[in-house]
């Protein structure tokens, strides 16, 4: 508008010069004619540059460091068919995805866990930066990789109850100061990306016979409280797999047994003692009657 304003001004004082100066009435009409068309094209490139400036200019990553793009939440095409996806979209589930080999079998593991289904996410064990993927890995934010002894004081901040009763049998190392193969470690026995989800295959009982060389000799009703959870865990897997796109594959009804049951073994279990015939028996009926359930509605939402 001010251009305009500025072209018509001049317009008229270049008219008055010419009427004044010009001696021919049609050579000064010309005169002004192309004057005002001189000016006009003025005021059109003025706003082309005026429009340009306004428009939001890039800035150069000169000087500053560049933003990564965000990847977007979607199935790689290798993704197991119909398995979901985590319920929290992190920055590392995003890159994991599409990493490949064990950076993206992870991500599938983890799918469906007990820590999935608390919405926790990569970030809540392995620590890092979950705002800017290039600083996603940074000691600075508190990324810790895949250091055991690390991970290890993680579960226990969480899982004092299972940590403290660890510690009270002979299962205990302090792994703080080293690490002792000879000793377990919370993810030799409960997995790390799919606690709770193992795969179909897994039995912890092969765990047991894989450090102690007569386990049915040495700690028999102990076993067989193990070997009865393994035959729980395959009936429950699989309700689980059929239930995997909801947020609890678990159905409610078994819920509160389920959560029951998992402690009392998880206190004979960590104190790694010999427990009496009867008290194996007492958990393995009711691992039995869960089971047992689990299998007929397995039967009747086929």
């Amino acid at each position: 508008m001010e251009l305009v304003l500025f072209a018509a001004v001049l317009a008229g004082v270049v008219s008055v010069l010419c009427r004044e100066l010009v001696p021919s009435s049609s050579f000064r009409w010309q005169i002004a004619v192309v004057a005002v068309a001189v000016l006009c094209g003025l005021v059109v490139v003025g706003a082309r540059a005026a429009a340009e400036d306004d428009q939001p200019q890039e800035t150069s990553p000169r000087g500053a460091e560049a933003q990564p793009a965000v990847k977007k939440w979607v199935k790689p095409e290798n993704w197991p068919k119909d398995h979901p996806l985590p319920l929290v979209e992190s920055n590392c589930a995003r890159c994991h995805l599409t990493a490949g080999r064990e950076l993206t079998a992870a991500v599938v593991n983890f799918v469906r866990s007990v820590h999935d289904q608390q919405q926790m996410s990569c970030s809540d064990c392995h620590g890092g930066n979950t705002e800017d993927d290039v600083k996603a890995h940074y000691e600075d934010f508190g990324f810790i990789g895949t250091k055991k002894s690390a991970h290890i004081a993680t579960c226990s901040e969480c899982h004092d109850e299972a940590a403290e009763t660890l510690a009270a049998g002979g299962h205990h190392w302090d792994f703080s100061k080293r690490i002792n193969t000879e000793y377990p470690m919370c993810f030799d026995c409960h997995g790390n990306h799919d606690i709770g989800n193992p795969p179909p295959d897994f039995e912890l009982t092969l765990w047991c016979i894989d450090c102690h060389e007569s386990p049915d000799k040495d700690f028999p009703n102990l076993l067989s409280v193990v070997k009865q959870n393994d035959n729980l865990w395959k009936t429950m897997g699989q309700v689980r797999r059929k239930r995997i796109h909801e947020e609890e594959p678990i159905p409610e009804e078994f819920q509160d047994d389920v959560d029951k049951l998992r402690h009392k073994t998880m206190h004979l279990v960590h104190t790694s003692k010999e427990i009496t015939a009867n008290e194996a028996k007492t958990v393995n009926d009711q691992a039995e009657s869960l089971r047992t359930r689990m299998q007929k509605w397995l039967e009747s939402n086929q």
